[in-house]
């Protein structure tokens, strides 16, 4: 069965359940996504398949705006029991320090997972695409994160 992403409060569901049975790892994990409201499905594979949870869980998402400068960020506690929300909307010119901004709320993470896709085709067109893909940076590379913490994950595409 393929992996796809889940809404908020379907993932919240599950999430809640597995979180309560208290088998959770010391420490706060990083899960870098796109938008707060669709979790990716490298997300659903850790937390609920693999019942990978951390005491404190944050979910990140990095927005970039229309104007050239700025950095605003959203932290959101009250998510979920040790589940959280941390937004970072910065201009199409900024330069993002994320583990600044991190550390001015108060986060020190012990992992930080992000999702790679890997696209598995026949067609010739979505093969070329995938070797753009792999020969672009990136988000870890283009962001300087701490790559003794970085897990990523792979979810293989087929198309």
């Amino acid at each position: 069965r393929a992996l796809r992403p889940l809404d908020l409060d379907t993932f919240l569901l599950s999430y809640e359940q597995i979180y309560a049975k208290g088998k959770n790892i010391p420490g706060t994990a990083l899960f870098f996504l796109k938008a707060l409201d669709v979790i990716p499905p490298y997300i659903v594979h850790c937390t609920i398949r693999s019942n990978i949870i951390y005491e404190r869980n944050i979910l990140i998402s990095i927005v970039r705006t229309d104007e050239p400068f700025g950095n605003i960020c959203r932290h959101k506690t009250d998510v979920g029991t040790g589940l959280e929300f941390f937004q970072i909307s910065a201009g199409y010119m900024s330069v993002l320090d994320i583990e600044k901004q991190l550390k001015e709320h108060g986060i020190s993470e012990k992992v930080i997972f992000y999702g790679i896709e890997d696209i598995e085709t026949r067609n010739p067109i979505w093969k070329l695409f995938a070797l753009i893909k792999k020969l672009t940076p990136n988000f870890v590379q283009f962001n300087k994160l701490p790559a003794t913490k970085l897990q990523g994950v792979m979810t293989r595409v087929e198309m």
